[in-house]
């Protein structure tokens, strides 16, 4: 039985060594910058993702890098194609922040929300499972998690946002990745929304919890 597997897994990664594999996030709902909404700082992305699993994959590439899979040497690196993840990060809140009609900036002249996002997971990764892959469905899941903290009106807050995707396949391919990818960030924004929303709701109506 384990030669089975093994054989599936070899064939799911595609030949020895770890190989790059560029993919395209596209940024959901792009919209111009509301020119009359309220004034919304977003500071740049801290990235706080785990060491371990960016480990395994090329020094040159970890800031790009959206995930993949390495077993016994042998791999997927998913890299962006233009841009570093936290840049994408930002680039995904900032458009977030503008479908929700505020003005983003990245530095208030007067008094104004200030957004700072910790990134701690944005990845695509091919969890194996034996049935599944005899079956020709496997999953390919993508997942992003983002703290976000809040300073409004001389309080601070904070909030974890999450998305999740995921897309079965049967060849790994630029797509299939890019499938998954988009689904969690689509599904990150609108979590993102809500989350944002709420949290601006109890600032104007001073219930807002104020954090460390």
């Amino acid at each position: 039985m384990k030669w089975v597997i093994c054989a599936i897994v070899l064939a799911c990664l595609s030949g020895c060594g770890i190989k790059e594999q560029v993919v395209r996030v596209s940024v959901p709902d792009v919209r111009a910058n509301p020119q009359q909404g309220a004034l919304v700082q977003v500071n740049p992305v801290q990235d706080k993702r785990e060491a371990s699993f960016l480990a395994q994959f090329p020094a040159a590439t970890r800031n790009k890098n959206v995930g993949g899979v390495v077993r016994g040497g042998n791999g997927v690196n998913v890299v962006l194609d233009s841009s570093t993840t936290t840049a994408k990060v930002h680039s995904i809140i900032v458009q977030a922040l503008r479908n929700m009609g505020y003005h983003t900036v990245t530095s208030c002249g007067a008094p104004c929300t200030v957004v700072t996002p910790t990134l701690n997971t944005f990845a695509v990764t091919l969890p194996f499972n034996f049935w599944r892959a005899v079956s020709y469905s496997q999953h390919m899941l993508a997942d992003i998690a983002v703290h976000v903290t809040l300073k409004n009106q001389g309080s601070t807050s904070g909030f974890d946002t999450k998305g999740h995707g995921s897309n079965v396949y049967q060849v790994v391919s630029q797509e299939n990745w890019e499938i998954a990818l988009d689904r969690a960030v689509k599904d990150f924004a609108s979590n993102f929304q809500q989350q944002m929303s709420s949290h601006m709701d109890q600032a104007a109506s001073g219930t807002s919890e104020t954090t460390e």
